[in-house]
């Protein structure tokens, strides 16, 4: 005997017959061609080895074997039905645990929790902001279920779901050399002469990485966050690089800083979804990406290629290519 072999819907069967004692009446209620039921009834009896009912033409009665175990069997069904209940509650009011980077958070953030909680209301979200650093340990230790994180991402025990690229652009004294000039280049700018964030936010690497290195990497001053950043620069620190989520400027410092697009070859850092590859549930993972590629920002250019372990995508210097909108496979 072996009860694994045992479905939910076999117990239902059983038990949906033995009530009504009639196998066309069950048969009806359970939305089954009688023959169905018939077998689902014979694979109960096969694997425990008892008769529960006897079939006659005019005549139904349940054995006594089938007497003995119909309270068991019921048990067994009940339970099974609790246990479906509390899992799909479970799955419906536990949140999903995501960490953002803070160079994201403060701007990305809103423009996915407003169009969720009006088309997803029952998908919620259990928000961590911290360096990338912090969040790939807590990743691996499994305090998080996700991550937005700016590419690359060396670990192989991490998954990405890319969702969009997002353009850096210039933010300069106002009436300075490079807001000025007529056409603006990567190539223009110095590491050494820039405000960049404290060491640990990868933002501050993507940027280094963007500059012509002549005269050092050393930045002229360090902030310790992109709104403080802002203020440093309208002070005359030097200038930087904003990704285009964070580009707004606070009514104070509009005339004293200025914002510019690259002319000749934009700079962008690819922003993904990142999971432990043995994340149990990875649906839910999978539907927040498609939410996300579904509503972005306009700031934004929406992919959608997985990318590989180890692949190495993160700053792109080169043609911005058209918004790519992915079609989603499953909804929140």
């Amino acid at each position: 005997m072996n009860t694994n072999d045992l479905s939910i819907h076999d117990l239902r069967a059983i038990i949906t017959v033995a009530r009504t004692r009639h196998f066309g009446n069950a048969a009806d209620e359970l939305g089954l061609a009688q023959p169905t039921l018939s077998a689902q009834v014979q694979k109960v009896e096969r694997v425990l080895g008892v008769t529960f009912f006897e079939r006659a033409a005019r005549r139904f009665l349940i054995t006594p074997q089938g007497e003995r175990l119909l309270p068991i069997v019921r048990e067994m069904l009940a339970s099974a039905e609790r246990l479906q209940q509390a899992s799909a509650q479970h799955v419906r009011e536990v949140p999903l645990r995501l960490g953002v980077i803070p160079t994201l958070g403060p701007y990305l953030m809103p423009h996915v929790l407003v169009p969720m909680a009006t088309k997803s209301p029952g998908f919620t979200l259990d928000i961590t902001e911290r360096p990338t650093a912090t969040l790939i340990e807590k990743l691996l230790d499994g305090s998080l279920d996700a991550a937005i994180l700016s590419l690359p991402v060396r670990n192989s025990s991490l998954a990405a779901l890319p969702l969009f690229d997002e353009a850096f652009r210039l933010i300069a004294p106002r009436g300075s050399e490079l807001t000025c000039c007529a056409c603006l280049s990567p190539a223009q700018l110095a590491a050494s002469d820039m405000v960049l964030l404290d060491e640990g936010h990868c933002l501050r690497e993507q940027v280094v990485s963007a500059c012509n290195r002549k005269g050092g990497t050393q930045p002229k001053v360090v902030a310790a966050s992109l709104e403080t950043l802002k203020y440093m620069v309208a002070a005359g620190s030097g200038y930087s690089l904003l990704p285009a989520l964070a580009c707004g400027v606070p009514e104070g410092l509009r005339d004293l800083v200025q914002v510019r697009a690259f002319d000749d070859r934009p700079v962008t850092r690819r922003v993904a979804l990142c999971y432990r590859r043995t994340l149990a549930d990875t649906r839910r993972v999978l539907q927040l990406a498609d939410f996300m590629r579904k509503h972005p920002p306009k700031e934004v250019q929406v992919v959608g290629a997985v990318a590989k372990s180890g692949q190495k995508v993160g700053l792109k210097k080169g043609p911005e290519k058209a918004a790519t909108r992915t079609k989603a496979t499953s909804g929140i």
